[in-house]
Formats: structure tokens, C-alpha cells, sequence
């Protein structure tokens, strides 16, 4: 699901995200689309849960009136409580892995190039790359990098374009570049970290660990923070 998507059946947009949600509703024809099957999908979820317990309080309320009550009907109201709590529980488990993501993830900075050069017709596409990650510009820093990378598969520039595809909610996309070949010794560790945040946004705490794991093992590249997110999985 998108992420504003996702954050505003959560209620947590901020007022900028909310304003860019609007934007992308009234612009966006396939954001309206996937906004609007997932307004669907979750009124149809509503709609079928209460009907379905509408019935069975119709049942109990018959049953209820009979000399004999029958155990079973505890069984039936017991299942139905089982649904309901599993729905919310998935759906809170879901909301606490976005708070821890977002608690520990930022944007790796930029530590290849500087960018003070004032001639920006000498500007290589790597340079020009690195200048919209620094200014945030993602979208625009990842077409550059995947530019990049059909002229060389230098380790950097598949980091860098892994963190924009994180910051583009493009998490299996990005776990795929940071789990990459190409990488160098420098980069390994510092994609563990990367990697495991990528997992805990899918929602896929196992392999988080696991990564996370291997990272406290190394006792280097955020091993702190790694500790102390694995305490919270």
C-alpha cells in the first residue's frame, strides 16, 4: 500500500503530507485508484463483520429465549471475538513496525561527493545525482543513479539509489540492491542496517532480526541503535 495511503487510514498524516495526499488524489488518477480499492476493500471488511454479527445476535437472542441455552453459542461468539482481535492485532502489529521505522531510518548522507563546485555545466551525472539527494529530490536522485549505473556498477552509486528507493517505498526494491554482489566491504555493514529496516516496513520481523543479529555480531556500524531496536522486535 503507499504510504500516504497508508498513514491516512491511520490518521497520521501531517498537515504537509496531507496537503501532497489531496494533491495526488485530485492529479494522481492511479493514486485515486489504489486510495479508493483500499477504501473499498476496508468498508466491504466493516460491512461483512457487522452483518455477520448482526446474525449471530439474532441466533443468540432465539436461543436465548429457548429452556435450554446451548453451550455452542459461546463457541460461535468465542470464534467471532477470535476474528475481530486477529484483524486488530495485525492491523496494530502493521502500525507499530511504521513507528518503529520511522523512529530509527534516515537517509545515509552523502559522504562520496561535494557538492560546492559552482560550475554546474562541468557536473557529472553522479554529481548531479548526489546534489538531489542532498536536496532530498529522491525521485529525481534515483532516475540519475539508475543513469548511472548503465555506465558503471560502482558500489556507491547502488547504495545511494537503495536509499532512495527506501525513501520511495520501494523497500523490495531496495533490499534487492542492497543485497547486491557488487557491494564493497565499506557498504556491507552499513546495507545490513538498511536491509533490516527495509524488512520491519514489509512487515516481516523474522528476517529483521536476523539481520539485525548479524549486525550486533560485527559490533561496528550502528550496533547501538541495532541492540536496541532488536530489544523492541
Amino acid at each position: 500500500m503507499n504510504e500516504l495511503i497508508e498513514k491516512y487510514f491511520e490518521n497520521n498524516l501531517t498537515p504537509e503530507e496531507q496537503l501532497l495526499f489531496d494533491e495526488k488524489l485530485n492529479q494522481d488518477a492511479e493514486f485515486k485508484a489504489e486510495f479508493e480499492f483500499h477504501l473499498e476493500l476496508k468498508n466491504a471488511i466493516k460491512l461483512a463483520e457487522r452483518q455477520k454479527i448482526k446474525k449471530e445476535i439474532q441466533k443468540f437472542e432465539i436461543e436465548a429465549k429457548t429452556p435450554v441455552f446451548y453451550l455452542k453459542s459461546y463457541f460461535k461468539y468465542a470464534a467471532i471475538f477470535l476474528v475481530m482481535f486477529s484483524l486488530w492485532f495485525v492491523m496494530f502489529n502493521n502500525t507499530n513496525n511504521n513507528e518503529l521505522y520511522n523512529s530509527y531510518f534516515d537517509p545515509y548522507p552523502n559522504t562520496v561527493i561535494s557538492n560546492t563546485r559552482s560550475d554546474v555545466n562541468e557536473k557529472t551525472i553522479i554529481e548531479e545525482a548526489f546534489i538531489a539527494y542532498d536536496l532530498g529530490e529522491y525521485n529525481k536522485a534515483n532516475d540519475l543513479f539508475e543513469n548511472a549505473l548503465k555506465v558503471t556498477k560502482t558500489d556507491y552509486i547502488l547504495f545511494y539509489k537503495a536509499i532512495c528507493l527506501m525513501e520511495l517505498n520501494k523497500h523490495k526494491d531496495a533490499i534487492k540492491l542492497f543485497e547486491s554482489t557488487n557491494l564493497s566491504n565499506e557498504y556491507l555493514e552499513k546495507s545490513l542496517w538498511f536491509e533490516a529496516l527495509c524488512y520491519l516496513k514489509l512487515n516481516n520481523k523474522s528476517v529483521a532480526r536476523q539481520k539485525l543479529e548479524t549486525l550486533v555480531k560485527k559490533k561496528s556500524f550502528k550496533n547501538t541503535e541495532a541492540e536496541e531496536l532488536l530489544s523492541k522486535l
